[in-house]
């Protein structure tokens, strides 16, 4: 293993300053700053030096629980603001989330990283479920994120693993995989929402799609006529860029209306997408009118299409591909669901 500093020669009198890295027997390159004509070229030089210094430190401390004096005065505001300028995926929103719950808890912007410990995460959990204000899947939800940048910072030599590997979630606690907590609508429930109305004509299309496809309302947002083939739904979830491909039934595609360009459904007031309130507003006065007493949410319309095709005999395997999940670990709360109504079915039987 081997860091070494060298510079490379560039127009105008400059350089700059990389390391040639060879580690586990592979060679790779960084670049680091340039020199400009007029810069304090013995400075750079200090600095090119000091950061080459610190890199190979970082790559001979890997596989122990040794941190580097420079990873030590890292506090925790400055690693996650680094983190999510860096973070690339589509949950970036629920990672930042749990972050800020994160930091609301510690209240203590300066605390340094390699402080942490696991009795700080203990407490954090524990704040999570008692004390955030957070309901049913959430407080999980939220440690799950966090423990994903947890994890990354001991990756990158800034904690030890120790400090939230010991951190268990208890199983009562993680509804969140194996519990469905969302309200279901019965068959007969949505019939009567099919002659119930609606201050949201496209609200009410929208939902009652959701419960026979599945979709939800993020892909609202991007659905148009190219996404039906053949009567078909052909659509990437946004959430995990897997493909939805399904059989649409009759009425689904009367729920279509007429082809025609743009989006299929205007889910939109004044240019802009309606909020996730304004929606629950529009479900919860509908299901008020056709007597239905369940705290309704738009996802709902996803779970219930869950229960229907796993009601109807289909396996764990085909409802997760369904739904665009990635495999069928998320789908089990389902099966569970439908489970637990067979129980009370037949164990009420006289």
């Amino acid at each position: 293993m081997g860091v070494k500093l060298r510079e490379r020669k560039l127009k105008n009198g400059r350089k700059r300053y990389y390391l040639d890295i060879y580690h586990n027997g592979v060679r790779s390159y960084e670049w680091l700053h340039a020199v400009e004509k007029n810069d304090d070229k013995k400075q750079k030089k200090q600095l090119a030096e000091t950061i080459r210094a610190a890199r190979s430190l970082e790559l001979e401390s890997e596989g122990t629980n040794f941190i580097p004096k420079h990873k030590k005065k890292v506090t925790v505001s400055k690693y996650f603001d680094h983190y999510l300028q860096n973070y690339k995926q589509r949950d970036i929103r629920s990672i930042r989330n749990a972050i800020n719950k994160f930091q609301e808890f510690l209240q203590r912007p300066n605390f340094t990283l390699s402080n942490l410990s696991q009795i700080h995460l203990e407490k954090f959990k524990y704040y999570l479920v008692h004390e955030a204000g957070l309901k049913g899947e959430t407080p999980y939800s939220y440690w799950k994120r966090f423990k994903k940048v947890l994890i990354n910072a001991e990756r990158e030599g800034y904690i030890k693993d120790t400090v939230y590997k010991r951190v268990r979630w208890e199983s009562s606690n993680k509804k969140a995989e194996t519990t469905l907590t969302k309200q279901i609508l019965t068959e007969d429930e949505i019939q009567a929402l099919k002659s119930t109305y609606c201050g949201n004509e496209n609200v009410k299309r929208a939902f009652l799609f959701a419960c026979y496809t599945g979709l939800g309302y993020a892909e609202f947002k991007s659905l148009t006529w190219k996404n039906i083939v053949n009567d078909r739904l052909v659509i990437d979830r946004i959430k995990t860029r897997r493909e939805i491909n399904i059989k649409l039934s009759p009425f689904a595609q009367e729920l279509l209306g007429e082809p025609g360009n743009g989006l299929i459904f205007d889910l939109k007031h004044k240019g802009k997408f309606l909020s996730e309130v304004a929606i629950k507003k529009n479900l919860t006065n509908m299901m008020r009118r056709a007597g239905i007493d369940k705290n309704i949410t738009f996802y709902c319309g996803r779970h219930t299409f869950a229960v229907r095709l796993l009601s109807n005999g289909a396996n764990l395997k085909t409802v997760a591909d369904a739904l665009g999940h990635s495999g069928t670990a998320h789908t089990i709360k389902y099966l569970n669901y439908v489970n637990s109504i067979k129980d009370d079915a037949t164990s009420s039987l006289d």
